[in-house]
């Protein structure tokens, strides 16, 4: 990998969280990732988390308790906030949600929904859909839905259905349709993507581009590395990423997070 880092400062990096800060192989984080983020974060380094997952997920993996974050990116971009405000959420307008949760309740479905902090499931007793989804996907188990108080608004909503159903919801009004899995599906109200939350990020502290960095490892993250002056690829990490990436580092089991925080000049 290029060892040559730049001259520029750093002030906010950006990390992606599976395969790498957190490793499915052995279903754990990386120690000496954790170490670097708090090294580079007491140096007065904002450090951001930037994920596909809720942040429900992220804070039940345990993901706070080690790693000190001064903002998250979560849902995929779906919000962004920090430790002190929200600054944004693509919620859905209560009525449509509402008129959704009707709907899959009338069908006898399963569903989870997504709001900003919690993460909720409705598993119909029996339906196989979802220990398929939990057999594939390591995620913490939600909330049980009767735990819903009805009010919070919501981010998204997962459906355990086939194929056969999709045509119930994928030419709705308002609504963003996405088969993730061949047992589920994701609703939201609009796109989402990671770049928009790193954008409120950066509106909200004033830096420029030449002043981050992000982490990543997929497709995802493409956009990421394009909004930041140092993008850094894991080199587990998908070959097409790494193009797009200015920097590629060592697989996440081999120090990745530690080697291309060097590579960046954030560590020695």
């Amino acid at each position: 990998y290029s060892s040559a880092a730049s001259d520029v400062s750093k002030r906010q990096v950006f990390f992606d969280l599976d395969w790498t800060l957190f490793d499915h192989k052995t279903r754990s984080f990386i120690p000496s990732a954790i170490q670097a983020i708090n090294e580079i974060h007491d140096k007065g380094v904002k450090t951001y988390i930037n994920s596909a997952r809720s942040y429900y997920a992220l804070d039940r993996l345990g993901t706070f308790e080690k790693i000190k974050f001064d903002g998250y990116v979560a849902n995929n971009g779906g919000a962004a906030f920090t430790n002190e405000r929200i600054l944004y959420a693509k919620y859905f307008p209560k009525d449509l949600s509402d008129a959704l949760l009707r709907e899959i309740q009338s069908h006898g479905f399963s569903y989870l929904i997504v709001t900003l902090k919690d993460t909720y499931i409705c598993h119909i007793k029996g339906d196989k859909n979802v220990d398929d989804f939990y057999s594939v996907f390591y995620e913490p188990r939600p909330l049980d839905i009767s735990e819903y108080n009805g009010k919070d608004e919501i981010l998204t909503i997962q459906v355990f259905i086939d194929e056969k159903y999709d045509s119930l919801f994928d030419k709705r009004d308002g609504v963003v349709f996405h088969r993730f899995f061949d047992k589920a599906i994701e609703l939201t109200h609009e796109q989402f993507h990671k770049s928009e939350g790193i954008e409120a990020q950066i509106a909200d502290c004033g830096y420029s581009k030449e002043e981050l960095a992000a982490f990543g490892d997929d497709y995802n993250d493409i956009d990421m590395f394009e909004l930041v002056g140092n993008g850094v690829c894991m080199g587990n990490g998908v070959e097409e990423v790494k193009k797009h990436a200015r920097f590629v580092t060592t697989d996440i089991d081999k120090d990745g997070i530690k080697n291309g925080l060097k590579m960046i000049g954030l560590l020695k």
